[in-house]
């Protein structure tokens, strides 16, 4: 029996009929054009994740279908659809926000190495979530990240977290569209001189904009209290210690 805190036992056998036993946290299955993810709980008692991707085509969008094959079998088929467009959530009245997440990564060598993957980014973004938001976040290095500092806000340097909102003024049931741009060099040098774990401030900068691009702000010292307590929450039922102590 798993305690708690174990990562989950995975059988893997091969054609050979041989099996081969490892404990993991995530497992991709290439199939060439095509790749499921499975991200597996934190703990033994926790949901599976599976995810689908398209490798290398950023405008294809794949799409998981679910067909039972027996009472305790389920069978996994992943279709690629192209020129898709988003549309309105539907949701029945008191149904949780939903998000629907594109991430860019336009990283070489250790930048990418050292990036969050989808699946965190999506649970930091997920539980930040208040409304229906559609957003891509893009994960760059120093250069891009300067020049779109330099360019929106003016400032000549590259900066850990960037938030673009484009719906400020819908409200209702429209979805909530936006980008947020994480430099990753930026935020690896900071979680160094902070002394902070790499993931916990990813987590946090990616929290930070979300509740950005939901209408907080930090411009005056109420405001600026607000946002930190919401963050604190937050961060806190992901499992990650208080950012600001």
């Amino acid at each position: 029996m798993l305690k708690q805190t174990d990562k989950p036992r995975i059988v893997v056998t091969g054609s050979d009929g041989k099996s081969n036993k490892m404990r993991a946290e995530r497992i991709e299955i290439d199939f060439g054009a095509r790749r499921l993810l499975l991200s597996f709980p934190e703990s033994g008692w926790g949901d599976l994740e599976i995810e689908a991707d398209v490798p290398g085509d950023e405008a294809a969008t794949p799409i998981i279908g679910v067909q039972p094959s027996a009472c305790n079998v389920i069978t996994l088929r992943v279709e690629v659809h192209r020129d898709m467009f988003p549309v309105e959530s539907a949701g029945p009245p008191g149904a949780p926000p939903m998000l629907n997440l594109a991430v860019q990564k336009a990283l070489e060598g250790a930048d990418r190495l050292n990036a969050p993957k989808k699946h965190q980014i999506r649970r930091w973004a997920q539980a930040a979530l208040l409304r229906d938001v559609e957003i891509a976040v893009r994960l760059v290095g120093e250069a891009e990240g300067r020049e779109l500092n330099r360019s929106y806000r003016g400032k000549d340097y590259a900066t850990n977290v960037l938030t673009f909102s484009y719906d400020e003024e819908k409200g209702g049931g429209v979805s909530l569209r936006g980008d947020l741009v994480l430099c990753v060099p930026v935020v690896v040098r900071e979680a160094s001189e902070q002394g902070k774990v790499l993931d916990a401030h990813f987590a946090h900068l990616v929290v930070h904009g979300m509740l950005h691009l939901q209408g907080f702000d930090h411009e005056d010292k109420v405001d600026a209290e607000r946002m930190e307590m919401r963050e604190r929450d937050i961060l806190r039922t992901l499992g990650y210690a208080d950012p600001y102590a």
